[in-house]
């Protein structure tokens, strides 16, 4: 087998570990609640056929039904389709936002760029709740439309030190490249650097969203909660409000997914565009030997 399929084989066998982990760790939370309608006398007798019920239902797509009379997956799904994209848009905004701040301080324009910057970082680490609840207030956000969709995109990319934590990073990925032979050969040359830099800052710019991944997601179920978007957070808000356990594993495990994920996007884009990644394997394999 090649080293790269291997490698791949590795990264998604973790993946799934932690995807089964998340089902046993919370179901187990669920399960052994004091009254917990889990153990039901019409359901599974054991907590291991609780769960592995639940992984039939969710091979099948046949999870059962929510509090509401809708089936369970297409409740994940219908809160998905509203989160996702959330999620996508605020890392886009949080991503641009933060090369501009880059190159605002490493491009000379004197000391604004390096106060802007240092004023992000200090306001980025307010709490998503807080900067919604500003939003609601302040702005009047509307409870529907554009208007709520602009300002939750903002909120998330700007709240829980989304933005000032990429900033950062990207800030020392770039100070880092600017002091390798490539780029100084460049610019003796003439040629234009950012333009060099680029592909080198792709696989640090994932990495930054993927470490920032379990505050992301976590912050967009609590930012749909308080602006009432019909996401993941408040779906999952009002099974936990109705005791519906099929309902709330299944979230569980779906967000667990998404995190997990990201860290999954990020090694397989690393093991495809870095030959390091193989060559190390190799050179270890081989003193081990």
């Amino acid at each position: 087998m090649p080293p790269a399929v291997r490698v791949a084989a590795s990264r998604l066998a973790t993946f799934a570990a932690v995807v089964f982990a998340s089902s046993v760790v919370f179901g187990a939370l669920l399960w052994f609640t004091p009254g917990s309608p889990a153990r039901s006398h019409d359901g599974p007798g054991s907590f291991l056929g609780w769960v592995g019920s639940f992984w039939r239902g969710a091979v099948t797509a046949d999870m059962g039904r929510s509090y509401r009379g809708y089936p369970v997956d297409e409740m994940v799904l219908r809160g998905a389709g509203r989160t996702l994209p959330l999620i996508a848009a605020a890392v886009l905004l949080a991503v641009l936002l933060s090369a501009g701040l880059v190159l605002l301080r490493n491009v000379g324009t004197g000391r604004s760029g390096r106060v802007l910057f240092a004023a992000v970082g200090a306001l980025s680490p307010t709490p998503v709740f807080l900067l919604a609840y500003l939003a609601l207030v302040l702005l009047a956000v509307p409870p529907e439309g554009p208007g709520l969709w602009a300002a939750a995109i903002a909120v998330l990319a700007l709240g829980d030190g989304m933005l000032g934590e990429i900033a950062r990073g990207l800030d020392a990925a770039v100070r880092g490249l600017l002091d390798r032979d490539f780029v100084h050969s460049a610019r003796l040359r003439g040629f234009p650097v950012w333009r060099r830099l680029l592909p080198h800052l792709v696989l640090p710019t994932a990495q930054l969203v993927a470490d920032r991944g379990a505050y992301l997601v976590g912050g967009v179920l609590v930012l749909e909660m308080v602006l009432g978007v019909q996401g993941l957070g408040l779906i999952g808000y009002k099974a936990a409000a109705h005791a519906d356990f099929p309902l709330l594993i299944a979230i569980t495990v779906f967000v667990t997914a998404v995190v997990a994920g990201m860290q999954l996007g990020v090694d397989l884009l690393r093991l495809g565009v870095d030959p390091r990644v193989r060559k190390d394997r190799r050179s270890r394999r081989r003193e081990t030997r």
